[in-house]
């Protein structure tokens, strides 16, 4: 091997991000690469520390060249980290071990190997891993955290609650849940989750939206929207413990979580409600559970649907993937389910320049002041929405 590529390891933009987590002390307390004996301990205990973390931390790049070099490296040289071409950080070698790939796996998932998402993240486990002392750049995580801090330190913020969303779309329920708790709270702080794969719905969009909203309809000095990097880490059963550590060290004091998210485990014995959380030990952070919500017909608003009255034939419910689906088919949801600023900002990202003649068609179909200038289609879909909003009376 020449020279020159035997002191470089290649990783990623998720595996960068994941160091970066822990080089800001995001998944405190893990403080650094875990080595063998620590592996062993946590695979064994799922405790680090005598706090609950999942599963070992872990730095195992895939791909022969990265084999080739961890296989002949010696303990205190030094690894240049390089992510798409670029060197990015340096690892001062402590151990190279062997790792046992599928068990490796099942910690990660903590539940279902037969996923799409266990299938991809099994292709970029290596069989060795490497621990030591490392430095990463990468200014993303780094400056989101420090945005978060000025604005706790600014508001004076003893309360603060997190919330983990994609935000696929952004909904009425999603909008009366942040409603209710910043009731409760000093400073709502929406961690909004950023994949890095391709996604229908692009991380843009999606901020965009929910920038609308904070400063249009809720109280935006209580709010602070912060990315993250939504990687291969908060896979499976421990999406949900890995996020309360993450809000946690982010600075907040409470975590809420509604009862449909995914891998959540919400299951009742006795009238009580238990889920994934009741495995947390020793990470200082209240979680609950939302209720989900629900449109009844009868009672003309949201509701809890354990509150409501009224049987679920007269709820509507609020499923992010159906309403994601009639964006796809470029189709305006009720203004029950979304709110028609959000729809047209969707349906004008998703589609752009749908229509062949969008000024004559604004100005035979919508009411407009008759000024001939240039108008946009987010504009035409809030109009088009007003007039499915308006009653004819015979």
């Amino acid at each position: 091997m020449a020279l020159q590529e035997r002191n470089k390891i290649y990783i990623d933009k998720e595996a960068l991000s994941a160091l970066s987590l822990v080089q800001e002390g995001l998944l405190y307390p893990v403080t650094t690469l875990m080595n063998k004996t620590q592996m062993e301990e946590v695979n064994k205990t799922g405790l680090y520390k005598n706090q609950t973390f999942p599963c070992p931390f872990l730095l195992s790049p895939s791909g022969r060249r990265n084999q080739a070099v961890l296989s002949s490296i010696k303990k205190g040289e030094a690894l240049n980290i390089v992510t798409e071409g670029r060197v990015v950080g340096k690892i001062i070698v402590e151990e190279i071990y062997k790792i046992d790939k599928h068990q490796r796996l099942e910690k990660i998932m903590g539940g279902d190997l037969s996923t799409q998402e266990a299938s991809s993240t099994l292709q970029r486990l290596g069989n060795y891993a490497v621990s030591g002392k490392y430095v990463v750049i990468f200014k993303d995580i780094k400056e989101a955290k420090k945005r978060l801090h000025e604005k706790i330190n600014l508001t004076n913020a003893k309360q603060i609650t997190g919330i983990m969303m994609s935000a696929k779309p952004f909904h009425r329920a999603h909008e009366r849940m942040l409603r209710e708790e910043l009731e409760k709270c000093d400073l709502l702080v929406i961690f909004l989750l950023k994949p890095y794969k391709k996604d229908f719905m692009n991380y843009a969009l999606r901020e965009k939206c929910m920038q609308y909203i904070a400063n249009n309809f809720l109280i935006k000095d209580k709010i602070c929207i912060i990315p993250l990097d939504d990687t291969y880490l908060f896979a499976g059963q421990n999406k949900m413990i890995l996020h309360a550590i993450v809000a946690k060290n982010y600075g907040c004091t409470k975590l809420i979580v509604g009862e449909n998210s995914p891998n959540l485990s919400v299951y009742y014995t006795d009238n009580k409600r238990h889920s994934v959380f009741d495995r947390l030990q020793g990470v200082d952070i209240e979680t609950t559970i939302i209720n989900e919500y629900v449109y009844c017909s009868l009672c003309k608003t949201l509701v809890s649907k354990i509150t409501c009255p009224h049987g679920h034939h007269h709820h509507t419910n609020y499923n992010s993937e159906s309403i994601l689906e009639l964006y796809k088919l470029g189709i305006l949801p009720p203004s029950i389910l979304v709110r028609e600023q959000i729809s047209a900002m969707i349906l004008s990202g998703l589609h752009p320049n749908r229509f062949a003649n969008l000024k004559k068609l604004y100005y035979d179909i919508v009411p407009s002041d008759g000024i001939l200038n240039n108008k946009s289609e987010e504009e035409f879909y809030i109009k088009l929405m007003g007039l499915y909003q308006n009653p004819i009376q015979m």
